[in-house]
């Protein structure tokens, strides 16, 4: 999916560069202003202010919580994970038992303290290092396959390639600090794609359909799209439009809900089964699946199938991961509106105070 925007944005920009070339790389400055010199020091502010900001928003929360959400078991197994700050007094004992027997992923006050007590305020960016080099290497892969294949295939094939990254980063964001690098915790690519070809499959036709559907229904409904190449050009739409679009746009988000949502608990269970059995976990995590995995040791196999993963995600913890979901995107549009007040008004005082570029 990363590699999707990237090559998107990367034709994108392939394209515009051949366009302004063809147009004599946009010699003509009747219509440019030259911004203050103040405007860079806005723009860096701007960028020290907003993107850890914005990073804590998209990784953390974004991929972080749900991850954990989705491997916390409501009955926790025989045993429980160590928690680092066990040893200390408490002052309350009823207060520590009421906290320790509800849910870490039932909110962000809980979620935080674990990670801030697992490995101080960095636990929160647990596993960047490998999602980047994840990104980079479903990209590299994405436009190998590319060169054969259509694009989503090309996709595919990369999601099916990296399965060992994948996995490496879920099993970081589960377990507790190890001292091994990223590449140090790959699992066998063998077992790992035996293990996770099923559910990475479903993860990508459902986002497939997601995208595909409202495109469809929107086509059908004769809805006109916004050219991105043509900014100032407005789509003439129907009487009809605003409901058509609203049908669109609920589409698109059941969707989502229904199909894309279910299968990232799917995959990501799969692959948190594949967590070695010296690993201890974060969060409670019933490694048996109810009794229904057995260790490889004695089966050969240890990990957990498609269907497994799906019918042990109990009803209580799928509504606990949508109000999370929900949660999270609430304090996204947040932010972005407070970012929108923030950056609006700095837009109009610059466009305002901008002189008129010298066209000699």
């Amino acid at each position: 999916m990363v590699y999707e925007h990237l090559a998107t944005l990367g034709g994108a920009l392939v394209r515009r560069a051949t366009d302004l070339d063809n147009n004599g790389g946009g010699s003509d400055n009747d219509d440019m202003a030259q911004l203050p010199g103040w405007a860079v020091l806005v723009f860096f502010a701007n960028f020290l202010v907003f993107a850890p900001v914005f990073l804590y928003i998209g990784y953390t929360l974004s991929h972080v919580y749900p991850t954990l959400a989705i491997i916390e078991d409501p009955q926790p197994p025989s045993y429980a994970a160590l928690s680092l700050n066990a040893d200390e007094p408490t002052a309350d004992g009823t207060h520590a038992a009421d906290e320790s027997s509800a849910l870490t992923t039932t909110s962000f006050r809980r979620i935080n303290r674990l990670l801030y007590s697992t490995a101080g305020w960095t636990s929160n960016f647990r596993g960047l290092g490998c999602a980047v080099a994840l990104n980079f290497a479903a990209l590299f892969c994405g436009s190998i396959f590319s060169f054969v294949l259509p694009a989503s295939l090309g996709v595919l094939f990369a999601a099916l390639a990296t399965v060992q990254l994948s996995a490496a980063w879920t099993h970081i964001i589960i377990s507790a600090p190890s001292s091994q690098h990223f590449w140090q915790r790959l699992p066998p690519f063998a077992k790992t794609f035996q293990a996770t070809w099923l559910p990475v499959c479903a993860y990508w036709a459902a986002i497939q359909v997601t995208r595909l559907l409202p495109r469809l229904l929107s086509h059908a409904f004769g809805l006109s799209r916004w050219d991105p190449r043509n900014p100032t050009a407005v789509p003439n739409y129907s009487a009809h439009a605003v409901w058509q679009g609203f049908v669109v746009l609920v589409v698109s988000v059941a969707c989502t809900i229904l199909l894309v949502i279910p299968a990232q608990v799917v995959l990501c269970r799969v692959q948190a089964s594949l967590l070695p059995p010296d690993e201890d976990t974060i969060v409670p995590f019933d490694r048996s699946f109810g009794g229904v995995v057995e260790p490889a040791v004695v089966t050969g196999k240890g990990y957990v199938d498609f269907l497994t993963a799906w019918r042990t995600f109990e009803r209580a913890s799928w509504i606990r991961l949508y109000r999370l979901l929900a949660k999270i995107m609430l304090v996204a549009l947040a932010v972005y509106a407070v970012v929108m007040v923030i950056v609006v008004p700095e837009a109009i005082l610059m466009l305002k105070t901008a002189q008129p570029a010298d066209g000699n």
